[in-house]
């Protein structure tokens, strides 16, 4: 399983509408409007980088309320969750 957290940026006010929206993408675990410079912060998973890279670039940077994103993924031996 590949992990990625997309970090990403919207227009004022639209932050819910997005958030909302990635509910309907089985591979997004979580979804966090936040403070600073990112809007919303994206932890998405995938069984291959082929299956994320359309999450991201059709599912994510698709939507017309997406302005940027920047995608981080997890070096996975070094991870753990709680």
């Amino acid at each position: 399983m590949i992990t990625a957290f997309v970090l990403i940026t919207v227009p004022s006010k639209h932050s819910g509408d997005v958030v909302e929206a990635l509910r309907k993408h089985p591979e997004v675990q979580e979804a966090a409007a936040v403070y600073g410079d990112t809007d919303i912060i994206v932890k998405v998973q995938a069984p291959s980088l082929i299956e994320l890279d359309q999450v991201i670039m059709d599912g994510i940077q698709g939507s017309p309320d997406v302005k940027t994103t920047r995608t981080y993924l997890v070096v996975e031996k070094l991870h753990w969750k709680r």
